[in-house]
């Protein structure tokens, strides 16, 4: 679980801000919101982030992306650029690089990552993990500017031979991630692998309005009928109708004009072969059965994925991450929850999330209000705000920091611009 998040010079991110998913000593909705590590710490299950439009709620998401997909990232060559984006309001921060640094527990065990990073080296790795009260380094890099490389050590805990510490170092470019070098070894290091398969099975992409999710979560029910029942269950919230999801294999033919220009289709050589000598291509059709009664008779109408709301389809797509997340005790970040949805199944997505959730964690940035009416999901230490200032900037904060007493509305409290982060509209 994510107990920390630092970002600095990142975007519209100019000076630090931090995300605490540590619970404050408030006791409301305790068991509900909240999960215990081995060592004490009450980390939040669930977050949301409230703020106008370019605010920077959606370059929060996207720096935890980022972060994760350095860490996973394989460069083609040292060239490459890292994909780190600094400041561009201030002539200062432009050339600057930034800082991320991520507090998380797997297993109930405390690690922290620190990472500074430009647009084409990285300047700094740390990765410490927690055997007590104190840190201790797995392993930390830095970059020297002299010889132009970056230099690996580990830590006294870390016992490696002098021929494993050569092979990572080797591995290890200017702009690449010890995490990413590291896979590249036939090595094995617990320290390392543990977090290693932490970010890239417990740490999930995050979900934009744009997501294309509802393939992904077509692919998945394909191979997990638990899934599926699951799917079933969830979606019924969205349109209750839905008795079934059917996948179906149709053979279409493929027009003699898309023929003559197959060779600029990016598909394998393989299946271009293929489509030439059949002259026919087999696409996957989802279908959705719907159960309706007429006449006192039920009777049930299959339509393709094409003609259901958009809604339906959203929620739809939302099951296989929703079900992978708390399947997993994963960590699932998601912008603009609310797209498509009626305010009504966000509340519910929520409450479902809370209830299932052991030590899984969804963050989510939303414009819906109308969640601020809803005592008996909320917590104040779970609201936060993003909000731009006049250099651009994007100041991170949350409710927690306002003495506001439970009894009043949270709502008219926010419309009213008592916690900032509201479009100006005078």
């Amino acid at each position: 679980m994510i107990l920390e998040f630092k970002i600095r010079n990142f975007l519209s991110f100019k000076d630090e801000v931090t995300l605490s998913f540590e619970a404050s000593s408030d006791r409301n909705l305790e068991d509900y919101y909240i999960a215990r590590q081995k060592d004490g710490v009450k980390i939040l299950k669930t977050m949301m982030v409230y703020g106008s439009n370019a605010s920077g709620k959606s370059n929060l998401i996207q720096s935890f992306d980022f972060l994760r997909s350095f860490v996973q990232n394989i460069p083609d060559d040292k060239e490459e650029e890292t994909g780190f984006m600094p400041f561009m309001f201030d002539d200062e921060t432009k050339g600057r690089p930034g800082k991320f640094e991520l507090t998380f527990y797997i297993d109930g065990q405390k690690h922290k990552y620190h990472l500074k990073i430009a647009e084409k080296t990285v300047e700094e790795e740390t990765l410490y993990f927690y055997p007590g009260v104190q840190p201790a380094i797995v392993f930390e890099r830095h970059f020297n500017d002299e010889k132009n490389i970056s230099v690996v050590e580990f830590g006294s805990k870390i016992k490696l031979s002098d021929q494993a510490k050569e092979a990572i170092q080797l591995k290890t470019l200017k702009n690449t991630s010890v995490f990413a070098a590291y896979s590249q070894v036939n090595l094995s290091i617990p320290q390392i692998d543990l977090v290693w398969n932490w970010f890239r099975n417990k740490y999930m992409d995050s979900i934009d309005p744009y997501s294309s999710i509802t393939e992904y979560t077509d692919a998945n029910i394909r191979k997990n009928n638990d899934l599926k029942k699951f799917t079933l269950d969830f979606i019924k919230e969205a349109d209750f109708n839905i008795a079934d999801i059917l996948f179906k294999d149709e053979v279409q033919q493929v027009p003699d004009h898309i023929m003559k220009k197959l060779d600029d289709y990016p598909i394998s050589q393989e299946e271009k072969e293929k489509i030439r000598k059949e002259k026919v291509v087999h696409v996957d059709k989802t279908l959705f059965n719907h159960e309706v009664i007429r006449n006192g008779v039920k009777e049930i109408y299959s339509l393709p994925r094409e003609l259901q709301s958009r809604g339906t389809l959203r929620y739809y797509g939302l099951s296989a991450p929703f079900y992978e997340a708390i399947a997993g005790n994963a960590f699932l970040p998601v912008d603009e929850i609310g797209s498509a949805l009626h305010p009504l199944l966000v509340i519910h997505f929520l409450k479902e999330f809370l209830t299932r959730s052991s030590q899984s964690q969804l963050l989510f940035t939303t414009h819906n209000l109308s969640l601020l009416m809803e005592k008996e999901i909320l917590r104040k230490d779970a609201i936060w705000f993003t909000e731009k200032g006049e250099d651009g900037s994007t100041s991170l904060y949350s409710m927690a920091d306002f003495n506001i007493r439970k009894e009043l509305s949270y709502y008219n409290a926010y419309k009213l611009g008592k916690f900032g982060a509201i479009p100006n509209v005078d």
